[in-house]
């Protein structure tokens, strides 16, 4: 009778203890999507750029506010889940300014309270949050790639220093990306290179575009998902 060795590489216990997972929550801009939708969310292709031994989930849900998305229990199923050493990715902004009373807070008020919410749940789990300003808009006609967001983003960045939590700046990151590829070139990132309309949707290359942002951002952090990161500064 034949016994197959029990005995494993000690690598396999390091990367295991070193494993580490990535929760995504935010709009329709970090979502997944299926064919025969166009778009693509930065979350459904950032796992390519880490390690294999990061997971990424992505809890992200199209039309959603920081408002809306703790309200409808969207945030219920996912914080169970989070463990100590988990990062939990926290984008929201682009319904935040819709006016409607289900989706719309204020920039230095409500916004920050929801947000200040989602960070507070992850470290009492022993997570880590990350805040992430709401990508910028491809503009079809903008000439300059800024204020995507208005007061938002400063809002949330203020929240991040309040908190002493890490962030990533992905409105400043991404409008400075626009603006050296031009305006052609952004175009063809966005949806609106299909319809002429849908300047904040991404097609598969946008999304690979600004996820590369994303992960380009997190190798500067002081953090060990920063080791994980595939790609150079």
């Amino acid at each position: 009778m034949k016994f197959r060795s029990l005995f494993l590489p000690l690598a396999f216990f390091a990367s295991a203890a070193c494993a580490e997972t990535v929760f995504l929550i935010g709009d329709s801009t970090v979502s997944s999507y299926s064919p025969p939708d166009p778009r693509n969310g930065w979350g459904q292709v950032i796992g390519q750029f880490f390690t294999p031994d990061v997971t990424v989930k992505n809890f992200a849900i199209s039309g959603r506010s920081s408002k809306s998305f703790f309200e409808e229990g969207a945030w219920t199923p996912v914080l169970p889940q989070v463990q100590p050493g988990d990062y939990v990715f926290i984008q929201f902004g682009h319904n935040d300014e819709k006016r409607d009373a289900a989706r719309g807070t204020e920039p230095f008020g409500s916004y920050q309270e929801y947000l200040a919410r989602y960070v507070d749940d992850t470290l009492k789990a022993g997570g880590i949050p990350v805040l992430v300003t709401p990508v910028g808009r491809g503009g079809m006609k903008r000439s300059t790639w800024a204020g995507s967001h208005g007061r938002y983003p400063a809002a949330m960045l203020e929240l991040a220093q309040t908190k002493k939590v890490l962030a990533i700046d992905l409105t400043t990151l991404s409008e400075a990306h626009f603006r050296k590829l031009g305006g052609s070139d952004t175009l063809k990132l966005f949806v609106a290179s299909l319809d002429g309309k849908d300047d904040t949707h991404f097609l598969p290359a946008g999304a690979l575009e600004i996820a590369r942002l994303v992960a380009q951002a997190v190798r500067g952090l002081d953090t060990p998902l920063a080791k994980k990161v595939l790609i150079g500064e």
